[in-house]
């Protein structure tokens, strides 16, 4: 069974069609120019943005249909998400972010053990993003994704903001976790390298412009 994603998202003159199937276990990189439609992508998938036009579903489970007006919410959609820059919650200490919406109910398990370890974050449970460097914040943004129960991993270019060092680190860290992850995992980056290290299957993004710019996403 699989993501199956069959939709068109229609914003003004731009038009981003997306047609996609991603087995569990495996990981889809998507590629193309900026602005091209990457995020938007993800953000179907997420359940941020709607379909214009046509439907996605997850193991015979839909998630977005035009035809019928089914829309699963996001939080009931198991879905991951790790944005750019991570997103952690400035007032929040590493381990409060860690834990934070489903990751709730494996506080103090072998779980959250195993996240603290894989991602090397022992000493800093008690700190405030503020005080960790770009690296740091992204490990603890991976760590809570990766620590809440899901079907989908979404990544949005998550080494992009990173230094070589970090970006070795966090990469290594995402490796180990998909050789044991059974979900759909969808990786957007412009990183050969990291392309080439972390998935197993690529999908590029054609645009067209005229009069009004169109955006295909197929594999």
């Amino acid at each position: 069974m699989s993501l199956e994603i069959d939709c068109q998202l229609q914003r003004d003159k731009f038009n981003l069609e997306v047609h996609l199937t991603v087995a569990p276990g495996s990981v889809l990189a998507i590629t193309g120019e900026n602005g091209s439609g990457k995020t938007s992508t993800l953000d179907m998938i997420a359940g941020l943005l709607a379909c214009t036009t046509g439907k996605i579903s997850l193991n015979d489970r839909v998630f977005d249909d035009s035809t019928t007006n089914q829309f699963v919410q996001p939080e009931k959609r198991g879905v991951s998400t790790v944005f750019q820059g991570g997103g952690l919650f400035s007032h929040m200490t590493v381990e409060k972010n860690m834990i934070f919406g489903r990751g709730a109910a494996f506080r103090n398990t072998p779980r959250f053990d195993s996240a603290v370890e894989q991602f090397n974050l022992t000493g800093l449970l008690s700190r405030k993003p503020s005080t960790l460097s770009g690296g740091q914040r992204q490990r603890v943004a991976l760590a809570r994704a990766f620590l809440a129960p899901s079907e989908i991993l979404l990544l949005d270019e998550p080494t992009t903001s990173l230094d070589a060092t970090s970006r070795d680190e966090v990469r290594g860290a995402m490796k180990t976790f998909f050789e044991t992850y059974n979900g759909v995992v969808v990786l957007v980056s412009h990183d050969a390298a990291e392309i080439a290290e972390l998935a197993t299957s690529v999908a590029q993004i054609t645009i067209s412009r005229g009069e009004n710019t169109a955006a295909v996403l197929r594999n």
